[in-house]
């Protein structure tokens, strides 16, 4: 279950002007502590000093209730509804009870003065202190009334008592003066109001889309959560089905390579081609896993791509030629020899789906055209590689173009000829990650035109590798120690199998703790190290190996073939790594090089056994 990022509820519009008037209440304490001093100085020099300590004290005793009550109200208990309605009518009575210890202070204080100019300014000073009061937040508009009319009314009673004899028209002023404070002050409530409802609508709105954005979020983790436990899966799997498969095909391959007779030589040849078709579709799913999960990655190397098309177009052609169609290659555009710094395996895969494809669709009698070209870049810039396969197949309509990138994904008929809809979706994403694009056009006529285009720096090659010679060539009377550990029989029996005819003694054991206690026992000249076995795994055989100070060339067996897990045996010094299932050319291609090893004075088992 995800946890992170989920949504949280929206308050309710209760809660929300609760917390709005919580937070105006506990912006104005320090100032309201600061003003009531004021004040009580103020008063001070107008009255007695008791009166205005009595003041000051009670004032600010009763601001302490008033803000208790904010408080009881923000942290109580019950529904937000319920603590609303119970904040306002209670901050309205705390007010109330604030005036009245205002007028009541007034009274004191005038019925105490002994001359007019002292009760005139005690007048004055009452009406501050009121005016004082009426500046508070006000929930509603009776808490206003309570706050401003004591405060209008005691400045309209001042002005008549002690200036409407001696000039009425300073009377009239005062009224007017009222008046327009009055207004003001209302309609400043007014607009307080709305933009408080203003502010807590756009508050909702905020949370509202804080909401939908942490949905939004926690449905992506769910959904990248999703799609690595796919990759693992799809990893998982590959690595059980790569297990017995590796038996399968051994097998099928060494038994079409013996002198059977027909139909059995067909039959075998079948399953070997089957077998083949079954590894690239396995090959497939995890590169698309990888593709999805991020986890593919570029592996520049210095790469011919004129050799590499040619050398498809030759093994397709065929295949091509049983289907009743033509296989047309133009390199017209293209040096010979072409160096990039490339992923060459990647770009030798995008041309290989798109021109199994172009072979799969075509219908008899049909064309497939091969096209690369390299286009310089300027002033010694990338140059940009572009390939066309286009065939006369259905072609691929308007509302399938962007669809058929994606992975399982096929056109209209797609199905009826087979395939997995993983070819195009690896090509989008190996395109992807060099920064090239892949397009697909259909021509009038019918069939489809697909382009591929991305830049790579051009390379000078490196001379070619001599072909490695067969392991019997380098015989030289003693035969090839091999050890091999694999903890599954059916594999092991493949081993068996494919190197009987060779000169290698073969010693088999199932973990990698007896692979260390047979490499203590006796020098070999190649150990093959199964990954995953039971007791010891292969990688912690291989350190142990290394750490005794062994140098017997050491090959990985494994059904892992992500690039990392290779990097990670290579790390642990193995000296190369053999996937499964088995390719006989791989393993054939290991024992020459041990072979080779071991032929050179102080070689690698003359040291161990020294």
């Amino acid at each position: 279950m995800v946890h992170q990022g989920m949504a949280q509820p929206v308050p309710a519009p209760a809660a929300l002007k609760l917390d709005a008037f919580v937070r105006q209440y506990r912006s104005t304490v320090l100032v309201r502590f600061l003003l009531t001093l004021g004040l009580t100085v103020m008063l001070a020099t107008v009255a007695p000093l008791g009166y205005a300590l009595f003041f000051g004290l009670t004032h600010l005793a009763l601001y302490g209730l008033f803000y208790g009550v904010v408080e009881a109200a923000a942290r109580g208990p019950g529904a937000a509804a319920a603590r609303l309605e119970a904040l306002t009518w209670r901050t309205a009575l705390v007010t109330a009870l604030l005036t009245l210890h205002v007028c009541w202070i007034a009274l004191q204080v005038r019925a105490a003065a002994d001359s007019p100019v002292i009760r005139m300014e005690a007048g004055l000073a009452i009406i501050g202190m009121l005016m004082f009061v009426a500046t508070q937040a006000h929930m509603s508009r009776f808490g206003y009334l309570l706050g401003v009319a004591p405060a209008v009314g005691s400045l309209l009673w001042l002005t008549i008592n002690q200036q409407a004899g001696a000039n009425p028209h300073f009377l009239a002023v005062v009224c007017l003066f009222v008046v327009g404070v009055v207004a003001m002050t209302w309609r400043q409530l007014s607009t307080d109001l709305i933009l408080r409802d203003t502010k807590l609508a756009l508050e909702e709105k905020n949370l509202e889309l804080g909401r939908l954005v942490s949905e939004a979020e926690a449905a992506r983790l769910q959904a990248e959560t999703a799609n690595r436990a796919k990759s693992d899966f799809l990893a998982m799997t590959s690595h059980e089905i790569r297990t017995p498969l590796n038996a399968v095909l051994g097998l099928a391959e060494a038994l079409h390579r013996s002198r059977l007779a027909e139909p059995q030589a067909g039959m075998a040849r079948g399953v070997v081609e089957a077998g083949a078709l079954l590894k690239r579709l396995l090959d497939s799913m995890l590169d698309i896993s990888r593709i999805e999960a991020g986890r593919m990655a570029l592996s520049l190397a210095p790469f011919d791509l004129r050799h590499a098309v040619e050398t498809l177009a030759f093994t397709w052609a065929p295949r091509a030629e049983e289907n009743g169609l033509r296989l047309e290659l133009d390199l017209a555009d293209l040096p010979a020899p072409c160096g990039l710094l490339a992923d060459g395996p990647k770009v030798e895969q995008m041309l290989f789906n798109l021109v199994s494809n172009a072979v799969k669709f075509s219908p008899p009698g049909g064309v497939v055209v091969i096209r690369a070209a390299l286009e310089p870049g300027l002033e010694g810039g990338p140059a940009t590689v572009r390939l066309e396969v286009a065939d006369q197949g259905p072609g691929v309509s308007p509302e399938d173009s962007a669809r058929i990138f994606e992975a399982f994904e096929q056109a209209d008929g797609g199905r009826a000829l087979g395939g997995a809809g993983l070819g195009l979706a690896i090509c989008a994403g190996n395109l992807a990650l060099m920064g090239g694009t892949i397009t697909v056009e259909t021509a009038p006529g019918g069939g489809a035109l697909f382009r591929i285009a991305f830049s790579s720096q051009t390379c000078a090659l490196p001379a070619p590798k001599p072909e490695a010679e067969p392991i019997a060539a380098l015989d030289d009377g003693r035969r090839l120690r091999v050890l091999a550990a694999e903890d599954n029989a059916g594999n092991r029996h493949v081993l068996q199998v494919l190197l009987e005819a060779l000169p290698v003694d073969l010693t088999l054991v199932v973990d990698g703790a007896q692979a260390v206690e047979a490499m203590a026992g006796q020098p070999f000249d190649m150990v093959l190290m199964d990954a995953n076995m039971p007791v010891m795994d292969g990688l912690t055989a291989l350190r142990t190996i290394r750490a005794a100070g062994s140098a017997t060339p050491v090959w990985m067996l494994t059904a892992n073939v992500f690039e990392e897990d290779v990097s990670r045996y290579r790390a642990a010094g193995a000296d190369g790594v053999i996937c499964k299932p088995i390719a006989l050319d791989e393993l054939f291609a290991a024992l020459a090089q041990a072979a080779t090893q071991n032929a050179a004075p102080g070689g690698a088992a003359a040291s161990d056994a020294a």
